[in-house]
């Protein structure tokens, strides 16, 4: 089903999915399927993130001070805020991408409660 959904919407509805990705049933197919779909959409969008972060990010450091691969941004920070100002607009464009659904009676027995709303956008009568 085709769906106009925000880069947000579409990262936080990738993020639910990654738990149920070793699902080996109909579900697992069209949770891998999905997110592959917000991969695919999110793609420019998470290498703007990706580069604001690196812009205003610090270096990770492991419990010697040694400088890890990676850089994080601090919440509650002055440059958490510039760089939430700097992505907001482009969190907030919309685009078309088409997710698959499945039954909710496919997932009884399968998912727990909290499983189930993390995906319910997904899930139809």
């Amino acid at each position: 089903m085709k769906q106009t959904l925000s880069n947000a919407e579409m990262y936080q509805r990738q993020n639910s999915l990654k738990p149920l990705l070793s699902q080996r049933n109909m579900l697992g197919y069209t949770v891998a399927r999905n997110y592959r779909m917000l991969s695919n959409a999110l793609l420019e969008y998470e290498r703007f993130k990706n580069e604001l972060i690196r812009k205003y990010g610090e270096q990770d450091k492991d419990s010697d001070g040694n400088d890890l691969p990676t850089v994080s941004i601090k919440m509650g920070t002055d440059n958490f805020k510039k760089f939430c100002e700097e992505l907001e607009p482009f969190s907030n464009i919309q685009h078309e991408v088409d997710l698959m659904t499945v039954k909710y009676e496919t997932v009884i027995g399968i998912l727990s409660g909290d499983e189930i709303l993390s995906v319910d956008w997904m899930l139809e009568d």
